[in-house]
């Protein structure tokens, strides 16, 4: 699956602007604390897991393999341990994710059991 682009619209209004420009002011003191250009992880192999704190769902955009055609799809956002955002559009993963209604910042472990048809399973764990 190749992610073509991850869009959201974000408008500035004039309480933003002011916030901003003092936070520019001292900008220079602050050092990275996360990645937050977001990278998608395939499961390939069944047993294969990652953990994450569960950060919601967004849309991707991706093209099929067939036909290049780009179309629109949920994926489900982890924040790693590493401090990194990862990707994840799995149909059953998300679904499941919406399905049991995990609440934003859940720590989750998310491990590919294996395939059904031609669809990949997924086991999705409360850590704690």
């Amino acid at each position: 699956m190749e992610i073509v682009s991850v869009a959201k619209a974000q408008t500035l209004d004039q309480s933003f602007l002011a916030t901003a420009v003092n936070e520019a002011a001292n900008i220079k003191k602050l050092k990275p604390v996360m990645q937050l250009t977001a990278e998608y992880v395939e499961l390939a192999k069944p047993g294969e897991s990652f953990v994450g704190v569960y950060a919601g769902l967004t849309s991707i955009n991706v093209a099929d393999k067939d036909t290049g055609e780009l179309k629109e799809i949920e994926a489900a956002r982890f924040i790693t341990p590493d401090k990194k955002m990862i990707l994840n559009a799995g149909w059953v993963l998300v679904n499941e994710l919406k399905k049991i209604g995990i609440p934003l910042g859940a720590p989750l472990q998310v491990t590919y059991t294996g395939k059904k048809e031609n669809t990949k399973i997924y086991s999705i764990a409360l850590l704690g």
